[in-house]
């Protein structure tokens, strides 16, 4: 039966092993270097206890290895019998020797994988913020609207009030609507603060196209400006993923955006958009690209000029970028974001023209179909 090094199980498993191997070396007249198994022993050691308890379990060996010499042989003179002790305590001794080394490399992998981990994290939020930055003029538009309508039922609300026999339907009919208003300019609000936060990824059963929605209407105002139209085609009663929420509305919000610039930069006439949805059910993926395991795929498709060949090659490469002020972090950023949900991203030419860009999320281990 196989028993997993964290399992509870380990470290008895390892006291029975060092008391049966000390039973034999020392009870029985065995002629082989029976103290070696201890090695097991230190080996088991490693996946239980930090430092100190490794050491402290190579040094119980190399003391049970003596004790088992004493009790068979005393100080009888048996050069065989005390070659074998020699070779087992250099073997103990070794062996946690270079268990140690390896507990210790595994800690340096761990700290740097977390230091690393931190720094993705950080930039992520970076170009958040750096993208919000970039939204400014659309979100401060997408605050001032409901906030402008507020003020106009506010108005008519006070005329209505100031008349000689106040109309109290058409004073609530107002105060409704600056209601609604208020919750519109709220919600627009807490997207953009959940965008500017930094904080550890939360992944929970999220609904994709949910997602997509709330994303592209934070762009509503950016794609107007560049003049590009936007089409959803979201599949119905998608499977939820284990997702963060916030990664993957910057993700979409990144490649859309990417494709309304490329568009307006190369001064395509018709500017269109398409963002799509749908099941991968597993098998041969679009274009061939096998895929393994049913997963939601998120398309986001432009009428531009397409991508370059050399530069489709190194779409994905850090600091790489054909716009005149990016950093060429925006892409890279995204595949990293992606890859940590366990998914895939990549990119192509549309036939006869446009260019598109697709990620892949697998579907949650225990997902169950969510409401349209």
């Amino acid at each position: 039966m196989f028993i997993s090094t964290r399992s509870p199980l380990v470290p008895v498993v390892a006291l029975g092993l060092a008391a049966a191997i000390f039973a034999v070396d020392a009870l029985t007249p065995l002629d082989v270097a029976i103290a070696v198994l201890y090695v097991a022993v230190v080996l088991l050691s490693v996946a239980v206890w930090p430092r100190r308890g490794v050491i402290a379990v190579t040094g119980l060996c190399i003391a049970l290895t003596l004790i088992a010499y004493g009790m068979s042989h005393g100080f009888a003179q048996n050069d065989a019998a005390l070659a074998r002790c020699l070779v087992s305590l250099a073997a103990i001794a070794i062996t946690g020797f270079l268990a140690l080394k390896g507990q210790a490399a595994a800690l340096a992998l761990l700290e740097r994988e977390e230091a690393l981990n931190q720094a993705r994290g950080q930039l992520a939020h970076a170009s958040r913020v750096s993208t919000l930055g970039e939204l400014a003029a659309s979100i401060a538009h997408e605050v001032n609207q409901p906030l402008a309508a507020i003020e106009t039922h506010g108005e008519a609300c006070l005329r209505w009030m100031n008349r000689p026999e106040p109309d109290l339907g058409e004073v609530r009919t107002a105060v409704q609507a600056m209601q609604r208003d208020a919750r519109r300019a709220s919600e627009v609000i807490r997207r953009i603060r959940g965008m500017a936060s930094q904080s550890a990824p939360a992944f929970i059963a999220l609904d994709v196209n949910e997602v997509v929605a709330e994303s592209c209407d934070l762009l509503r105002r950016e794609l107007q400006r560049h003049g590009a139209g936007l089409k959803l085609d979201l599949q119905s009663d998608l499977p939820a993923v284990k997702a963060d929420k916030i990664q993957l509305q910057q993700v979409i919000i990144n490649l859309v955006m990417n494709a309304a610039q490329a568009m307006a930069g190369a001064g395509a006439r018709e500017r269109r958009i398409e963002v799509r949805s749908f099941v991968d059910r597993g098998g041969d993926g679009q274009n061939g690209q096998h895929a393994d395991a049913p997963a939601v795929v998120v398309e986001i498709a432009d009428s531009g000029p397409g991508f370059a060949p050399d530069d489709l090659k190194r779409l994905f490469d850090a600091f790489f970028t054909t716009k005149q002020d990016g950093m060429g972090m925006g892409l890279p950023i995204c595949r990293s974001i992606i890859e940590s949900h366990g998914g895939a991203i990549r990119a192509w030419n549309r036939a006869p023209q446009g260019a598109a860009m697709a990620f892949r999320i697998p579907v949650a281990a225990s997902a169950v179909e969510l409401p349209a």
